[in-house]
């Protein structure tokens, strides 16, 4: 446990430094169109950027224009889950911290999901904020697809 609290606080600085000093999220919206055939995708899940994360906004703008259904993440009971959301509607802060839609917006499960992290590995494993929501979440959807989105420095050798 102490291993990952330690690549957490790592990770966090790391992840800062580099939005502050790159542009990479129109780089990493760019690849995603370059690497995923979006036309069987019909419903896409995201999360909207908090605490240094890579900028999820110019890909949300750019898959609104071409009319893909967006899914943002909302917690309920102690479960997350994913709601249909529209660029024009407004967000609210949770009691976690993190932007979701309004309460009511239509409970929809996503094709592809891209997960916000810490750090990642080449054996696809990721390290988020420690609550296991997205483990959770993956544990009872195991049919849609998820790409894990971050920094190249976010990456780590072998995470526990």
């Amino acid at each position: 446990m102490y291993l990952k609290k330690t690549i957490r606080k790592k990770m966090r600085n790391t992840r800062k430094r580099e939005i502050l000093q790159n542009n990479s999220s129109y780089t990493a919206a760019r690849f995603f169109f370059n690497n995923v055939d979006l036309k069987k995708i019909k419903v896409i899940g995201l999360y909207w950027p908090i605490l240094y994360e890579i900028d999820t906004r110019p890909l949300i703008k750019s898959l609104s224009i071409r009319k893909k259904v967006l899914a943002l993440p909302s917690i309920e009971k102690n479960v997350m889950i994913f709601k249909k959301w529209k660029i024009n509607e407004p967000l609210f802060l949770n009691a976690e911290k993190f932007y979701v839609p309004k309460s009511d917006a239509m409970q929809i499960v996503p094709d592809i999901l891209l997960v916000p992290l810490l750090a990642f590995d080449t054996y696809g494993n990721r390290l988020g904020y420690g609550k296991g929501y997205y483990d959770k979440f993956y544990e009872n959807n195991k049919k849609c697809s998820y790409y894990g989105y971050g920094f190249d420095a976010q990456f780590y050798e072998k995470l526990p």
